[in-house]
C-alpha cells in the first residue's frame, strides 16, 4: 500500500511539473524571441540614425564611422549588420572582409519592405548562409524620404541555445522539487500506512477471536485516528455482546442439563422398580438412548451458539455410521406411519463438521420428509462421495415446494403450506450448522415429484 501511495503522489508531482514546465518553456521561447527582436529593432534604429547623413549625401567618407560602429557591434556579440542605400545596394556590412559591400539586397523581402518605409521583423531560412535567421529591417528616413535601410540578423539557434540554458536551470529546480516531493511523500505515506497497518492488525486479531485487540488511536492522519477510535468502540461492544452470549450459553447449558439428568434418574428408578419384559426393557433402552442423544444435541447447539465468540472446532467423523444409526432410529416411526425408508449409504465416508451437526441435519431432513410423505410413500436416504465432498440426501414423495417457498425455506420461523405443525426453526438451524461446518445445504425438486434435501460436507481421509 505504501508503494502505491508513494507512486501516486510522485505521479501527481510529475504531472504538475509537466503541466507547468512545458507551457512555461513555450512562453520562455516566445518571450526570448520578442526580447531579441525588440533589442535588434532598437539597435537598428540607432545605426540608421548614425548612417542617415551619409546615406543622404552619399559621401563614402561619412560612412567610415558607421562601419566602425557596425564592427564594434559585431565584436560585442551583436547581430550581422547590413546597411543599404535607397536602391538596395549594401554600403556597410560588419563581416570581416566586407565582401558584401556593393552587393544588391533588393531581392531580400525584409529589406524591400523596409525601403517602402515599413519595419519588417520575422524569421526565414537564408540560402546564402544556410541557416535560419531572425531578422529586423528598419527604414532610414531623411525627412519624409527613405534614403536607405538597416537590417540586423541573428542566428535562430542562438535563441534556442539561450532558451535551453534557461530551461536547464528550470530543470534543476524541477528535479529539486521532485526530490522534495518524494521526501514529503515518503514521510506522509509512512505515517498514513502505519495507521492503516495498525488498524489492519487489530481487525485481523478481532477476526480471529481476540476481542481485547485495539487499534492505536494516535497514529496516522485525523481520518485514520477517527476510524481507529470507531473500530475500538465497535470491538468493545462486540466483545461485550460475545461475553453475554458465552454467559448465556453456560447458564442455558446448566439449566437444560439439570431436568434431563433428573429425568434420566427417574427413568432408572422406574426401571428398577418394575419387573420388565424383554420387549419393555428394549423400550426403556431406546428411551435412555434418545435422552443421551438429546443431551448431545443440546451440547451441540450450545457449542454452535458459542461459535461466534470462540469458534467451534470441526472434527472428523464417520458419516456412514451416523447415517445408518439415524436411519435405523427413524425406521420404527416411519413404519407406524406406513412409510418405507430405503437407504443407499457408501461405506467409510468420513466428513469434517462441528460436533453433532451431521446427525442434527439428518434428523431435520428425515423429520420434514416424514411429515409430508403420504401413507405408502417411500423416503430415500443416500450418502456418497462426489468430487471430494460427502453428500447426504433425503428424497421424499410429498407435495414439494414452489419456487417462492424454496427461496424462503431456510428462513427462521418460516413454515410451508403443509399441515405439519413445526416451529419453523429446523431448516434455519440446519443452515447455521452447515455454515459453522463449512458445508453447503439446499432443497430441490425431485425427479418424480417431492423434494430432495441435501447437505455437502468436506470429505476427509480416515
Amino acid at each position: 500500500m505504501r508503494r502505491v501511495l508513494l507512486a501516486s503522489f510522485l505521479g501527481i508531482v510529475l504531472i504538475a511539473l509537466a503541466v507547468t514546465t512545458v507551457p512555461f518553456a513555450v512562453f520562455l521561447q516566445t518571450v526570448e524571441r520578442d526580447r531579441l527582436l525588440t533589442s535588434l529593432e532598437r539597435d537598428a534604429f540607432v545605426l540608421g540614425g548614425r548612417a542617415e547623413e551619409a546615406l543622404e549625401s552619399r559621401n563614402p567618407e561619412e560612412l567610415a564611422p558607421v562601419r566602425e560602429l557596425a564592427k564594434d557591434y559585431r565584436d560585442a556579440g551583436g547581430a550581422r549588420v547590413v546597411i543599404v542605400d535607397a536602391g538596395g545596394t549594401a554600403v556597410v556590412t560588419n563581416d570581416p572582409e566586407e565582401t558584401r559591400v556593393g552587393v544588391s539586397y533588393s531581392s531580400r523581402p525584409e529589406l524591400a519592405t523596409a525601403l517602402t518605409g515599413v519595419v519588417s521583423t520575422g524569421e526565414r531560412f537564408s540560402e546564402t548562409l544556410g541557416i535560419t535567421l531572425v531578422y529586423v529591417a528598419v527604414p532610414v528616413f531623411s525627412g519624409p524620404s527613405v534614403v536607405g535601410a538597416v537590417r540586423l540578423t541573428f542566428d535562430a539557434a542562438f535563441i534556442d541555445a539561450e532558451v535551453n540554458r534557461q530551461l536547464a536551470g528550470i530543470g534543476i529546480v524541477a528535479l529539486i522539487t521532485l526530490g522534495l516531493g518524494a521526501l514529503v511523500a515518503v514521510v506522509l505515506s509512512g505515517t498514513l500506512v502505519r495507521g492503516v497497518r495498525e488498524l489492519d492488525n487489530a481487525a485481523r486479531a478481532v477476526s480471529h477471536g481476540d476481542f481485547t485487540a485495539r487499534a492505536k488511536e494516535d497514529v496516522g492522519p485525523s481520518e485514520i485516528r477517527a476510524l481507529s477510535r470507531a473500530f475500538n468502540e465497535m470491538a468493545i461492544r462486540v466483545g461485550s455482546l460475545i461475553d453475554q452470549q458465552k454467559r448465556f450459553a453456560s447458564d442455558a447449558s446448566h439449566q437444560l442439563r439439570t431436568p434431563i439428568t433428573a429425568l434420566m434418574l427417574r427413568l432408572e428408578g422406574l426401571r428398577d422398580s418394575l419387573k420388565l419384559s424383554a420387549k419393555n426393557t428394549e423400550r426403556f433402552d431406546a428411551i435412555e438412548s434418545e435422552m443421551s442423544r438429546l443431551t448431545r444435541l443440546i451440547d451441540g447447539l450450545l457449542a454452535l451458539g458459542r461459535s461466534g465468540a470462540e469458534g467451534v472446532v470441526r472434527e472428523k467423523l464417520d458419516a456412514s455410521a451416523v447415517a445408518r444409526e439415524r436411519v435405523e432410529s427413524w425406521q420404527s416411526l416411519a413404519e407406524e406411519a406406513g412409510i418405507t425408508v430405503t437407504s443407499m449409504i457408501t461405506d467409510s465416508v468420513w466428513l469434517e463438521a462441528v460436533p453433532t451437526a451431521v446427525e442434527q441435519i439428518m434428523d431435520v431432513f428425515l423429520d420434514n420428509a416424514l411429515s409430508v410423505s403420504p401413507a405408502g410413500g417411500t423416503i430415500t436416504v443416500s450418502l456418497s462421495v462426489e468430487e471430494s465432498r460427502g453428500v447426504f440426501k433425503v428424497e421424499d414423495q410429498g407435495p414439494g415446494l414452489t419456487d417462492a417457498e424454496l427461496a424462503r425455506a431456510f428462513d427462521r420461523f418460516w413454515r410451508g403450506s403443509s399441515d405439519y405443525e413445526g416451529s419453523g426453526l429446523g431448516l434455519a438451524i440446519v443452515a447455521e450448522l452447515a455454515f459453522s461446518s463449512q458445508a453447503d445445504v439446499g432443497l430441490e425438486r425431485g425427479r418424480n415429484g417431492g423434494l430432495v434435501a441435501w447437505a455437502s460436507f468436506a470429505a476427509v481421509g480416515r
